[in-house]
């Protein structure tokens, strides 16, 4: 359970229908020494079945130096991971254009934001290139994408929890606690200081777990129209709008899901006398399979005290989830809306990542929301089936 498996991953398609009163994007280049050729730009990108490719979505020619890329086609948002190269005729080696980062000269970006801008691109292919003109990629190289290190941290609490070093332990969660604060109000800072900035938009979707319902509205209403918009945007909206349902003591939005014999499950179908574990996995998800043996363990010590779990895929393809459901023998129920659009599940239930475990009382009430440890699980089965006892 140390790693888990991000859903909202930073990689958008960069297609899109054109746009009214709204511009396009066009990105010059001006490089010396720079050898007359074919270049490309490329940007990363996420299909359905979650591989990744890199396609070109635009070529222009070198000509003494100068080119140029240009669409009408305006993009519904910037796309983060885009990259430009061309082939060098001798080595027919690929040659990636980096740029400095003027907040940190010692690096160089070999990424940049495509967004809907005149970017600017010059220098030396022997010395130095810059890249002038895009708002957000300069917020990228001055920002980044800042990281609360919550991984590394729970992974040290899960380690003193073990050994049960109570002093460090609550050294560490106190760390804990306090970092989040911390890594809150950076980003919350960010966004006051940038309300037009996409990318700062997208940090905070990012890291919308960390925030409470009420504390998500309000850092929405700081953003542009034109950012909220966007298709981030819309599903930081969408998130903000079920959070406050999935929360420590609201009720757990009910479903209707099918089993791998097509039998149609509800939540009240599967619920345990004295609570529900319901866990969000894919085929796909390494983590997710990952810890099935120890989530086996928990169930075998829990169903004779009442608790049952139901498992809900976020796989969109029927056959890989079926095989899995076969291959991994969970003795508890599968579900899924497969042939349907798995989104809908990550929606309804703001699934960013998984694993994502949430645990319920007798009522289908929260007590545990979206969990991935395996120790915190147990922790709170065992407080549950305790408290139910007396």
């Amino acid at each position: 359970m140390k790693n888990i498996y991000i859903i909202s991953l930073l990689i958008f398609t960069v297609y899109s229908a054109k746009a009214q009163n709204s511009k396009s994007y066009e990105i010059t280049g001006n490089i010396k020494n720079i050898p007359p050729a074919k270049i490309y730009m490329v940007t990363m990108k996420r299909s359905g079945n979650n591989s990744l490719s890199q396609p070109i979505i635009d070529s222009a020619i070198i000509l003494d130096g100068r080119f140029k890329f240009h669409r009408d086609t305006i993009l519904l948002e910037p796309s983060y991971n885009t990259n430009i190269y061309y082939v060098d005729e001798k080595t027919k080696e690929k040659k990636l254009l980096s740029f400095v980062n003027k907040y940190n000269p010692q690096i160089k970006q070999g990424n940049f934001i495509l967004e809907n801008a005149n970017i600017k691109i010059e220098g030396d292919m022997n010395g130095d290139l810059y890249l002038t003109g895009s708002p957000e990629s300069e917020m990228l190289y001055r920002y980044g994408l800042p990281s609360a290190g919550l991984y590394r941290m729970t992974a040290k609490i899960d380690s003193l929890k073990k050994i049960k070093d109570t002093g460090k332990l609550a050294e560490a969660v106190k760390f804990k606690n306090d970092s989040l604060i911390s890594f809150k109000n950076k980003l919350l800072s960010i966004a006051k200081e940038n309300p037009w900035s996409w990318m700062a938009m997208i940090n905070i979707y990012q890291n919308a777990e960390m925030f409470t319902p009420t504390e998500l509205a309000d850092i929405s209403r700081i953003f542009s129209n034109e950012v909220m918009n966007t298709t981030t945007g819309l599903k930081l909206s969408s998130y903000q709008r079920q959070s406050g349902s999935l929360v420590t003591g609201a009720k757990f939005p009910d479903f209707n899901f099918r089993d791998v014999n097509q039998r149609s499950i509800s939540l009240d179908n599967v619920k345990g006398k004295k609570g529900t574990l319901v866990i969000f996995w894919a085929s796909w998800c390494g983590p997710c399979r990952a810890e099935i043996p120890e989530l086996k363990k928990l169930y075998a010590r829990y169903k004779t005290k009442g608790i049952n779990f139901i498992s809900i895929s976020t796989d969109h393809d029927l056959k890989a989830w079926k095989k899995a459901v076969k291959t991994e023998a969970m003795p508890w129920t599968n579900i899924s809306n497969l042939p349907g659009n798995n989104n809908d599940i990550n929606r309804k239930y703001n699934i960013t990542a998984i694993p994502a475990v949430f645990l319920l009382n007798s009522n289908n009430k929260i007590i545990m929301p979206n969990e991935y440890r395996i120790t915190e699980i147990s922790d709170n089965l065992n407080s549950l089936t305790k408290l139910t006892e007396k």
